[in-house]
């Protein structure tokens, strides 16, 4: 860029920043939205993160439930006599 090509960049950026008015409450506004949709992404995940222990519990439990004692044998007593 040339000199002349910055200096009239930097006059439309100026001219273009003072037509910029804030509202006083813009940021308040934002910040609380902000908060929301992170409150409710937490919610999310944490609601997920049950739902995936739950049905993780209850297919092991299924599981277990479903074995005949006799079929699967983890560990033997030699004491115990059948």
């Amino acid at each position: 860029m040339t000199a002349s090509s910055e200096q009239r960049l930097e006059e439309a950026l100026r001219d273009v920043a003072f037509t910029v008015t804030a509202s006083p409450g813009a940021y308040r506004e934002v910040r609380s939205r902000w908060r929301r949709k992170e409150r409710r992404r937490r919610l999310i995940v944490a609601a997920l993160a049950t739902a995936v222990v739950l049905a993780t519990n209850g297919i092991a439990l299924w599981a277990l439930n479903d074995a005949s004692p006799d079929q699967h044998i983890i560990f033997t007593d030699p004491t115990h006599a059948r």
